[in-house]
């Protein structure tokens, strides 16, 4: 499930012409989703680090700022 999530975010990263209005905040949302990404592989394919669940809510966490920019662009066009 927390791979959906991440490849989620990856879409909408890449449908989303310009997600966020602010390029500080776009850098830090970056760093953020790619640091998840890295543990998500790590954690998976090498070692336990952390749970499964609190990795699936760092995904939510790091995904939520698209859905919400996703949504308001879908309001915003009818």
């Amino acid at each position: 499930m927390t791979y959906l999530v991440l490849m989620a975010g990856l879409f909408l990263l890449i449908y989303l012409k310009e997600p966020f209005n602010k390029k500080i905040y776009c850098y830090i949302w970056l760093s953020f989703y790619l640091m998840v990404l890295a543990l998500y592989i790590i954690n998976t394919a090498f070692v336990h680090l952390i749970s499964n669940n609190l990795l699936f809510i760092l995904a939510v966490i790091a995904v939520m700022p698209l859905i919400i920019s996703c949504l308001k662009s879908s309001t915003e066009f009818y």
